[in-house]
Protein backbone atom coordinates (compact mmCIF):
# COMPACT_ATOMS: atom_id res chain seq x y z
CA UNK A 1 0.00 0.00 0.00
CA UNK A 2 1.31 3.45 -0.91
CA UNK A 3 1.51 6.10 1.82
CA UNK A 4 -1.28 8.61 1.41
CA UNK A 5 -0.17 11.71 -0.43
CA UNK A 6 -1.17 15.11 0.90
CA UNK A 7 -4.21 16.24 -1.06
CA UNK A 8 -4.45 19.89 -2.08
CA UNK A 9 -7.79 20.84 -0.55
CA UNK A 10 -7.95 24.29 -2.08
CA UNK A 11 -9.94 25.54 -5.03
CA UNK A 12 -9.61 28.39 -7.50
CA UNK A 13 -12.62 30.28 -8.86
CA UNK A 14 -12.54 28.54 -12.26
CA UNK A 15 -15.98 29.62 -13.44
CA UNK A 16 -18.48 32.42 -12.92
CA UNK A 17 -20.46 30.58 -10.24
CA UNK A 18 -17.37 29.84 -8.15
CA UNK A 19 -16.13 33.41 -8.58
CA UNK A 20 -19.51 34.78 -7.45
CA UNK A 21 -19.49 32.52 -4.40
CA UNK A 22 -15.92 33.49 -3.51
CA UNK A 23 -16.70 37.20 -3.74
CA UNK A 24 -19.77 36.73 -1.54
CA UNK A 25 -17.69 34.80 1.01
CA UNK A 26 -15.13 37.61 1.24
CA UNK A 27 -17.78 40.33 1.59
CA UNK A 28 -19.45 38.31 4.34
CA UNK A 29 -16.15 37.66 6.13
CA UNK A 30 -15.16 41.33 5.90
CA UNK A 31 -18.53 42.53 7.18
CA UNK A 32 -18.70 40.05 10.05
CA UNK A 33 -15.08 40.73 11.02
CA UNK A 34 -15.46 44.52 11.16
CA UNK A 35 -19.05 45.17 12.19
CA UNK A 36 -19.89 46.56 8.75
CA UNK A 37 -23.63 46.31 8.18
CA UNK A 38 -23.93 46.45 4.37
CA UNK A 39 -21.37 46.16 1.58
CA UNK A 40 -21.65 46.60 -2.19
CA UNK A 41 -19.02 45.62 -4.74
CA UNK A 42 -19.71 47.63 -7.88
CA UNK A 43 -18.19 48.48 -11.24
CA UNK A 44 -17.69 52.15 -12.08
CA UNK A 45 -20.33 51.81 -14.80
CA UNK A 46 -22.92 51.17 -12.08
CA UNK A 47 -23.18 47.38 -12.35
CA UNK A 48 -23.67 45.53 -9.07
CA UNK A 49 -21.04 42.76 -8.96
CA UNK A 50 -21.70 41.36 -5.50
CA UNK A 51 -23.15 42.44 -2.17
CA UNK A 52 -23.64 41.62 1.49
CA UNK A 53 -26.99 42.83 2.84
CA UNK A 54 -28.73 41.47 5.98
CA UNK A 55 -32.13 39.86 5.49
CA UNK A 56 -33.71 42.42 7.80
CA UNK A 57 -32.65 46.06 8.09
CA UNK A 58 -33.05 48.52 10.94
CA UNK A 59 -34.42 51.98 10.21
CA UNK A 60 -30.91 53.44 10.42
CA UNK A 61 -29.44 50.80 8.10
CA UNK A 62 -32.25 51.43 5.64
CA UNK A 63 -31.61 55.20 5.73
CA UNK A 64 -27.92 54.74 4.95
CA UNK A 65 -28.75 52.23 2.22
CA UNK A 66 -31.01 54.77 0.51
CA UNK A 67 -28.31 57.43 0.89
CA UNK A 68 -25.80 55.21 -0.90
CA UNK A 69 -28.26 54.31 -3.66
CA UNK A 70 -28.99 57.97 -4.31
CA UNK A 71 -25.28 58.74 -4.63
CA UNK A 72 -24.24 55.81 -6.81
CA UNK A 73 -24.04 57.85 -10.06
CA UNK A 74 -21.83 60.45 -8.32
CA UNK A 75 -19.59 57.79 -6.76
CA UNK A 76 -19.20 55.98 -10.08
CA UNK A 77 -18.28 59.21 -11.84
CA UNK A 78 -15.79 60.19 -9.15
CA UNK A 79 -14.06 56.81 -9.18
CA UNK A 80 -14.00 56.61 -12.96
CA UNK A 81 -12.56 60.10 -13.38
CA UNK A 82 -10.20 60.31 -10.41
CA UNK A 83 -9.35 56.68 -9.55
CA UNK A 84 -10.29 57.27 -5.91
CA UNK A 85 -8.49 54.91 -3.52
CA UNK A 86 -10.30 55.43 -0.21
CA UNK A 87 -12.98 57.78 1.12
CA UNK A 88 -14.58 58.03 4.56
CA UNK A 89 -17.87 59.87 5.02
CA UNK A 90 -18.98 60.22 8.64
CA UNK A 91 -22.56 61.05 9.60
CA UNK A 92 -24.55 61.16 12.78
CA UNK A 93 -25.29 57.53 13.49
CA UNK A 94 -22.77 55.95 11.15
CA UNK A 95 -20.31 56.17 8.29
CA UNK A 96 -19.79 55.14 4.69
CA UNK A 97 -16.44 53.86 3.40
CA UNK A 98 -15.65 53.82 -0.32
CA UNK A 99 -12.59 51.83 -1.36
CA UNK A 100 -11.28 51.43 -4.90
CA UNK A 101 -10.77 47.91 -6.27
CA UNK A 102 -8.42 48.45 -9.18
CA UNK A 103 -9.33 51.10 -11.75
CA UNK A 104 -12.85 50.01 -12.65
CA UNK A 105 -14.54 48.77 -9.46
CA UNK A 106 -15.07 49.76 -5.84
CA UNK A 107 -16.44 48.68 -2.47
CA UNK A 108 -19.04 50.73 -0.61
CA UNK A 109 -19.41 49.74 3.04
CA UNK A 110 -22.01 51.03 5.48
CA UNK A 111 -21.58 51.11 9.25
CA UNK A 112 -24.89 52.10 10.84
CA UNK A 113 -23.63 53.15 14.27
CA UNK A 114 -21.42 55.85 15.73
CA UNK A 115 -17.76 54.86 15.51
CA UNK A 116 -14.77 56.37 17.30
CA UNK A 117 -11.88 57.57 15.13
CA UNK A 118 -9.56 54.83 16.40
CA UNK A 119 -12.12 52.14 15.60
CA UNK A 120 -12.83 53.70 12.21
CA UNK A 121 -9.12 53.51 11.33
CA UNK A 122 -9.10 49.78 12.12
CA UNK A 123 -12.21 49.20 10.00
CA UNK A 124 -10.65 51.11 7.09
CA UNK A 125 -7.49 49.01 7.32
CA UNK A 126 -9.56 45.81 7.10
CA UNK A 127 -11.60 47.20 4.20
CA UNK A 128 -8.38 47.96 2.33
CA UNK A 129 -7.19 44.41 2.93
CA UNK A 130 -10.45 43.04 1.57
CA UNK A 131 -10.20 45.40 -1.40
CA UNK A 132 -6.86 43.81 -2.32
CA UNK A 133 -8.34 40.33 -1.87
CA UNK A 134 -11.39 41.13 -4.00
CA UNK A 135 -9.25 42.71 -6.71
CA UNK A 136 -7.23 39.48 -6.93
CA UNK A 137 -10.44 37.45 -7.23
CA UNK A 138 -12.17 39.84 -9.63
CA UNK A 139 -9.18 39.86 -11.97
CA UNK A 140 -9.25 36.03 -11.88
CA UNK A 141 -5.63 35.69 -10.86
CA UNK A 142 -4.43 32.19 -9.88
CA UNK A 143 -3.81 31.19 -6.26
CA UNK A 144 -0.09 30.67 -6.80
CA UNK A 145 2.86 32.12 -4.86
CA UNK A 146 3.95 33.96 -8.00
CA UNK A 147 0.53 35.60 -8.48
CA UNK A 148 0.40 36.63 -4.81
CA UNK A 149 3.98 37.91 -4.62
CA UNK A 150 4.17 41.43 -3.22
CA UNK A 151 0.94 41.24 -1.22
CA UNK A 152 0.81 42.02 2.48
CA UNK A 153 0.95 38.76 4.51
CA UNK A 154 -2.64 39.16 5.74
CA UNK A 155 -3.90 39.51 2.15
CA UNK A 156 -2.10 36.33 1.11
CA UNK A 157 -3.41 34.49 4.15
CA UNK A 158 -6.99 35.61 3.46
CA UNK A 159 -6.77 34.39 -0.14
CA UNK A 160 -5.55 31.00 1.09
CA UNK A 161 -8.39 30.80 3.62
CA UNK A 162 -10.95 31.62 0.94
CA UNK A 163 -9.50 28.97 -1.35
CA UNK A 164 -9.81 26.36 1.40
CA UNK A 165 -13.36 27.48 2.25
CA UNK A 166 -14.35 27.32 -1.40
CA UNK A 167 -13.06 23.75 -1.56
CA UNK A 168 -15.12 22.76 1.49
CA UNK A 169 -18.31 24.42 0.25
CA UNK A 170 -18.16 23.85 -3.50
CA UNK A 171 -15.85 20.94 -4.36
CA UNK A 172 -18.77 18.61 -5.05
CA UNK A 173 -19.94 20.99 -7.79
CA UNK A 174 -16.65 20.91 -9.71
CA UNK A 175 -16.06 19.04 -12.97
CA UNK A 176 -13.37 16.94 -11.30
CA UNK A 177 -15.71 15.65 -8.61
CA UNK A 178 -18.54 14.95 -11.08
CA UNK A 179 -16.10 13.19 -13.42
CA UNK A 180 -14.83 10.95 -10.64
CA UNK A 181 -18.34 10.22 -9.42
CA UNK A 182 -19.36 9.20 -12.95
CA UNK A 183 -16.29 6.99 -13.41
CA UNK A 184 -16.74 5.29 -10.05
CA UNK A 185 -20.38 4.43 -10.82
CA UNK A 186 -19.34 3.02 -14.19
CA UNK A 187 -16.47 0.99 -12.70
CA UNK A 188 -18.73 -0.50 -10.02
CA UNK A 189 -21.24 -1.51 -12.68
CA UNK A 190 -18.54 -3.18 -14.77
CA UNK A 191 -17.01 -4.99 -11.79
CA UNK A 192 -20.43 -6.22 -10.71
CA UNK A 193 -21.16 -7.80 -14.09
CA UNK A 194 -17.97 -9.86 -13.81
CA UNK A 195 -17.61 -10.85 -10.13
CA UNK A 196 -21.14 -10.32 -8.82
CA UNK A 197 -22.73 -7.50 -6.85
CA UNK A 198 -21.67 -8.90 -3.48
CA UNK A 199 -17.95 -8.32 -4.06
CA UNK A 200 -18.04 -4.84 -5.58
CA UNK A 201 -17.53 -2.78 -2.42
CA UNK A 202 -14.77 -5.02 -1.07
CA UNK A 203 -12.77 -4.85 -4.30
CA UNK A 204 -13.27 -1.09 -4.67
CA UNK A 205 -12.36 -0.34 -1.04
CA UNK A 206 -9.21 -2.48 -1.12
CA UNK A 207 -8.08 -0.88 -4.37
CA UNK A 208 -8.59 2.67 -3.14
CA UNK A 209 -6.64 1.80 0.02
CA UNK A 210 -3.78 0.47 -2.10
CA UNK A 211 -3.71 3.68 -4.12
CA UNK A 212 -3.93 5.78 -0.97
CA UNK A 213 -6.84 8.09 -1.78
CA UNK A 214 -10.61 8.20 -2.28
CA UNK A 215 -12.62 8.51 -5.48
CA UNK A 216 -13.23 12.25 -5.10
CA UNK A 217 -9.56 13.17 -5.53
CA UNK A 218 -8.53 10.66 -8.18
CA UNK A 219 -6.33 11.83 -11.06
CA UNK A 220 -6.19 10.33 -14.55
CA UNK A 221 -3.06 8.35 -13.68
CA UNK A 222 -4.64 7.01 -10.49
CA UNK A 223 -7.76 5.88 -12.36
CA UNK A 224 -5.63 3.96 -14.84
CA UNK A 225 -3.80 2.34 -11.95
CA UNK A 226 -7.13 1.60 -10.26
CA UNK A 227 -8.31 -0.22 -13.38
CA UNK A 228 -5.07 -2.17 -13.69
CA UNK A 229 -5.25 -3.23 -10.02
CA UNK A 230 -8.89 -4.29 -10.23
CA UNK A 231 -8.26 -6.40 -13.33
CA UNK A 232 -4.92 -7.99 -12.44
CA UNK A 233 -5.20 -8.40 -8.68
CA UNK A 234 -8.89 -9.21 -8.34
CA UNK A 235 -10.67 -10.21 -11.55
CA UNK A 236 -7.75 -12.31 -12.82
CA UNK A 237 -7.66 -14.26 -9.53
CA UNK A 238 -11.43 -14.68 -9.35
CA UNK A 239 -12.36 -15.25 -13.02
CA UNK A 240 -9.16 -16.26 -14.77
CA UNK A 241 -6.92 -14.88 -17.51
CA UNK A 242 -9.42 -14.98 -20.36
CA UNK A 243 -12.01 -12.84 -18.57
CA UNK A 244 -9.35 -10.48 -17.18
CA UNK A 245 -7.79 -9.96 -20.61
CA UNK A 246 -11.19 -9.21 -22.13
CA UNK A 247 -11.90 -6.67 -19.37
CA UNK A 248 -8.56 -4.97 -20.02
CA UNK A 249 -9.23 -4.90 -23.76
CA UNK A 250 -12.66 -3.27 -23.47
CA UNK A 251 -12.52 -1.29 -20.22
CA UNK A 252 -9.21 0.51 -20.80
CA UNK A 253 -10.22 2.52 -23.90
CA UNK A 254 -13.62 3.27 -22.35
CA UNK A 255 -11.99 4.67 -19.20
CA UNK A 256 -9.56 6.69 -21.29
CA UNK A 257 -12.48 8.13 -23.26
CA UNK A 258 -14.35 9.11 -20.10
CA UNK A 259 -11.28 10.82 -18.68
CA UNK A 260 -10.72 12.80 -21.88
CA UNK A 261 -14.37 13.86 -22.00
CA UNK A 262 -13.92 15.83 -18.78
CA UNK A 263 -10.56 17.40 -19.64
Amino acid sequence: MEPKKKIDKTLDAKNANLLKHMLEMELRRMSEGTGIDITFFMAVDGRMLSSYVPQTLSALQFRFLNLVKANIPYMCGQLDAENLKISLQQYKGGMIIISGVGNKAFLTSIVARDVEIVDAADIIRKVQKSSAVIRHLYEVRPMTPEAMAGYEPEVTEELKKLSRLLFVEKFEETREYKRNQDILADMKKKIGTVVGVGQIEEIVTITFNEIGTSFAYMTKEQWMRFLDTVINQHIRKLRGDMVADECARTWTPDLDRRLKTFM
